[in-house]
C-alpha cells in the first residue's frame, strides 16, 4: 500500500493570533516586573562605582575632562555622556536604572519581530528574548544606573549582529554605512567595546571593497573612513593609559583564562545558571561551533558573503571580550567570571545564534535556548531577590542614619556603610554626602 506524503499546513491567521498574544503579555509582564523591582529596590544614592562620580555629576568637577577620565580599565565617554544627561535632567540616580530595562524592553521588542519576519511568524520560542534579558538576575545592573554601559555595549553589538545578518551585496552600501555608526558607538562605551573593533572593522573594509567594485566609490570611502575611525580612537584611548592600582598584571596561565572566559561565556544566561557553569561554558562553544558551521555553509552564494563574514566578525569580537576578561582577571583565580553585570557582555552571542538558526529555518536550536532561559529564570530571579533584599536593607539603614544627623564621615566608618556594597567606596563618600545634602538629592535631601 502505497503511501503520500501532506506537508504540514501552512501557518494560518489562528495560529499568528495565538503566539502572538502570548509573546506580548510575557514581554510585557516581565517588563513590568522588572521596572517593579527598579522601583521597589531602586534607591535615589550613588551605588558604588557612582559615589566617585557625584563631583562631576552635581557640577563639582568639569564635565569634558570627565568624560574621557579613566575608569579601572575602561574610558566611557558615550555612558558618560548619557550618565550627565539624565542626572542633571532629573537629580536621581534611579533615571539610570530605568532607562536600562527601558533600553533591554525595547531591545526585546524588535528581536522578537525581528525573528517573526526571519520566520516569516512568530513562534512561542520568541520569548527568549524577554526571558533573558528582563530578568532580575540583572541585579547588579538594575540597582546601579552607571551600568547602561554595559546595556549600551549589548544593545549596540546585537545591533551589529542583525545588521551583519540582513547584509547582502545590494545593501552592502548602506549596511557598511550602519554598521560603522554603530561600531565607533560600541567603541566609545569602554574597554569592552574596543575588543570589537578589529574584526569588525576589518568586515567593513571588506564591505567597502565590495562597494567600490559595484561603483558607488563615495559610499566606498565613506565605510572605508568609518573603518578606519575606531582603529584610530585605539590609538587615542591607550594615550596616557594606566594600568589600574590593586589590578593584577594580565594573566598568561591558559587554564585560568580559560576558565574565567568560560565563567563569563556561561553567565549569559544570568546567574540563575552559574553554578553549572562548566556545563554551560562547554554547550555554548559547541553550539558556536555548530552556528559557525551553518554560516559558513553560505559561503559559495556570492550574495551572502558579506553577511557571512560580517557575523563572524561581530561573533569573533564579542568572543573576544570574554577573553579579555579572562586575561585580566586571570590572575585573581576562578570565579572572577561570575559576576550579574557580566551577562550583557556575551548575551549578543546568543541572540546571534538564535537569529540565525531563525533564518536557516530551524528551530530546534532556538527552542533550546528559550528552553535553557526559562530553566535559569527561577535561579535569576531568586539571586536577584536575595542580592534586592540586601541591597535595599543596606540604604535603609544608611538612609536611618543620615536622618538622625550622623556626619557624613561617621556614616561612612559605620557597619551599616562598612558592611555593605558600598564599603570600599568610604573615602569617596565622604566626599560626596555633603554635596548630595547640599543638593537636596535622595536619601540625603535636607539633611
Amino acid at each position: 500500500m502505497s503511501e503520500t506524503y501532506t506537508p504540514p499546513a501552512p501557518a494560518t491567521s489562528a495560529t499568528l493570533s495565538s503566539a502572538r498574544p502570548l509573546l506580548l503579555g510575557a514581554w510585557a509582564l516581565l517588563t513590568c516586573g522588572a521596572l517593579a523591582f527598579v522601583a521597589l529596590i531602586g534607591t535615589n544614592a550613588p551605588y558604588a562605582d557612582e559615589w566617585e562620580f557625584v563631583p562631576a555629576l552635581l557640577g563639582h568637577e568639569p564635565a569634558g575632562p570627565w568624560l574621557w577620565q579613566q575608569h579601572n580599565e575602561h574610558r566611557m565617554p558615550l555612558p558618560r555622556a548619557v550618565a550627565l544627561a539624565y542626572f542633571r535632567l532629573t537629580h536621581d540616580f534611579r533615571a539610570g536604572m530605568l532607562l536600562q530595562v527601558l533600553t533591554l524592553s525595547a531591545l526585546a521588542l524588535g528581536l522578537m519581530r525581528l525573528a517573526a519576519r526571519l520566520r516569516g511568524a512568530p513562534h512561542w520560542a520568541d520569548a527568549f528574548f524577554p526571558v533573558s534579558l528582563l530578568h532580575i538576575g540583572h541585579w547588579e545592573n538594575f540597582v546601579m544606573g552607571y551600568q547602561i554601559c554595559f546595556i549600551l555595549f549589548c544593545a549596540l553589538a546585537t545591533g551589529l549582529a542583525v545588521v551583519a545578518l540582513r547584509t547582502t551585496t545590494q545593501n552592502a552600501a548602506r549596511s557598511g554605512v550602519l554598521a560603522g555608526v554603530l561600531l565607533m558607538l560600541l567603541a566609545l562605551t569602554g574597554g569592552s567595546g574596543l575588543a570589537v573593533v578589529p574584526p569588525v572593522a576589518a568586515w567593513l573594509v571588506y564591505l567597502a571593497a565590495g562597494v567600490w567594485r559595484g561603483g558607488a566609490k563615495g559610499t566606498a570611502l565613506l565605510i572605508l573612513l568609518l573603518a578606519l575611525l575606531p582603529l584610530m580612537y585605539l590609538g587615542v584611548y591607550f594615550q596616557g593609559y594606566e594600568r589600574p592600582p590593586g589590578h593584577p598584571e594580565p594573566s598568561t596561565d591558559p587554564l585560568k583564562v580559560a576558565r574565567v572566559g568560560s565563567e563569563v561565556l556561561a553567565v549569559s544566561f544570568g546567574m540563575g545558571l552559574a553554578e553549572v557553569w562548566f556545563a554551560v561554558a562547554p554547550a555554548l562553544v559547541a553550539l558556536g561551533v555548530a552556528t559557525l558551521a551553518l554560516v559558513v555553509r553560505r559561503w559559495p552564494d556570492r550574495a551572502a558573503r558579506p553577511a557571512v563574514v560580517g557575523l563572524v566578525a561581530v561573533a569573533a569580537g564579542v568572543a573576544g571580550v570574554a577573553l579579555a576578561v579572562g586575561v585580566g582577571r586571570g590572575a585573581w583565580g576562578g570565579g572572577w567570571g561570575l559576576w550579574s553585570r557580566y551577562s550583557m557582555l556575551t548575551w549578543p552571542l546568543l541572540a546571534t545564534a538564535y537569529l540565525v538558526w531563525v533564518r536557516a529555518g530551524r528551530k530546534w536550536v532556538p527552542v533550546a535556548l528559550c528552553v535553557a532561559a526559562a530553566l535559569a529564570f527561577p535561579g535569576n530571579t531568586g539571586t536577584g531577590m536575595k542580592w534586592g533584599a540586601v541591597v535595599s536593607g543596606d540604604y535603609a539603614a544608611i538612609a536611618a542614619q543620615v536622618r538622625a544627623g550622623v556626619p557624613p564621615a561617621a556614616v561612612v566608618r559605620g557597619e551599616a556603610f562598612t558592611n555593605s556594597h558600598q564599603g570600599a567606596q568610604a573615602e569617596r563618600a565622604a566626599r560626596a554626602i555633603p554635596l548630595l545634602r547640599a543638593a537636596n538629592v535622595g536619601i540625603f535631601a535636607g539633611k
